[in-house]
């Protein structure tokens, strides 16, 4: 894609030299400090800017879709800005109309949709700036800068779920980004940059041992519900699924009766929902659902470790927490 590409901005030489290819249904993220040159490279990418020297050279079919990092405080409402980026996109209106409810919905944007952009916080125009990014749907190329700063975790996990779908239907994604999610889910390349130059360019093959963070869940079953029909559950799921299993009488709170027992499941994240299915069927309930602490220490991956360097330390102190789920519920069970 990028061949020897350099850019300077006034005084200032922003890219160095950069070269990389990233094919269609590839993921690549872009990592590296303030000023390292991965919004310059976005915006090139993006046919925002010229190179000075060098050659860009796309073999993706369908549109280029970007997200800016940070939206500006336009004098319009949310819904009219979206409205209008779709028909710039060229999208029919009762189509568009669809497309923006869904959205809304999915995100959670609730009233905001109806208000003006400059009243809004940042994570809800980050979102309405993801919004008009996504309109055109799957396919060709689709470059986000910084797309999960601002948001919660339940919106993280709504855009990083599709574009896991989006990837597995030939779109190409090429992202700057801070936070571990995306590469631990979906990176096939993970490119560090340091002052406008390519520091480190891990491909898929070094980033094979980050494995997923496991899940942490907390559901509220009866005392009818034995340890017996706990271990149950984890033998049905798998050994390697559970990764432990710990409970505690349940104290009188806003939600929590008493007499009832709190269990403590941590958990892989493939395994994750045929547990709660199982717990569920088992007569319990879910209190509440949790994405466990990233394996990878990004202040280590900036600095040009290897994804196995940035996730030994983390690892270790992992292995000696987790016992297996026999062994914690015969234990609970005594």
């Amino acid at each position: 894609m990028l061949q020897q590409v350099s850019k300077r901005l006034g005084s200032v030489q922003v890219l160095r030299e950069i070269s990389f290819h990233v094919a269609v249904g590839e993921c690549a993220v872009l990592v590296g400090r303030n000023g390292s040159g991965k919004s310059s490279l976005l915006r090139m990418l993006a046919g925002m800017i010229l190179p000075n020297s060098g050659s860009m050279q796309s073999s993706f079919k369908g549109r280029t879709m970007l997200a800016i990092d940070g939206l500006p405080k336009l004098p319009f409402t949310a819904k009219e800005y979206l409205m209008t980026m779709g028909r710039i996109h060229g999208i029919r209106s009762a189509v568009l109309e669809q497309h923006i409810k869904q959205w809304s919905e999915r995100l959670y944007l609730g009233a905001a949709i109806d208000q003006q952009l400059p009243l809004l916080s940042k994570g809800t125009l980050q979102k309405i700036n993801l919004i008009q990014s996504l309109l055109p749907g799957p396919g060709g190329l689709i470059l986000l800068d910084e797309p999960l700063s601002g948001l919660d975790h339940a919106a993280q996990e709504a855009i990083v779920s599709l574009l896991q779908q989006w990837k597995e239907q030939g779109t190409t994604i090429i992202t700057a980004c801070h936070e571990p999610l995306i590469i631990e889910r979906m990176a096939d390349h993970v490119i560090v940059l340091q002052h406008g130059q390519i520091l480190r360019h891990w491909r898929q093959s070094d980033l094979e041992c980050i494995g997923q963070p496991d899940m942490r869940i907390q559901s509220l079953m009866s005392h009818a519900v034995n340890s017996g029909q706990v271990n149950q559950i984890a033998n049905a799921t798998g050994q390697l699924g559970v990764r432990s299993v710990h409970s505690s009488r349940a104290e009188r709170h806003e939600d929590i009766v008493h007499n009832e027992w709190v269990w403590d499941w941590r958990v892989s994240r493939s395994s994750a929902d045929q547990i709660i299915a199982q717990i569920v069927a088992s007569g319990g309930s879910i209190v509440s659902v949790q994405q466990d602490k990233s394996l990878i220490q990004m202040e280590r991956l900036l600095e040009g470790d290897s994804p196995t360097q940035a996730i030994a330390d983390e690892k270790d102190t992992l292995s000696l927490d987790a016992p297996s789920a026999a062994s914690v519920v015969k234990e609970d069970a005594q």
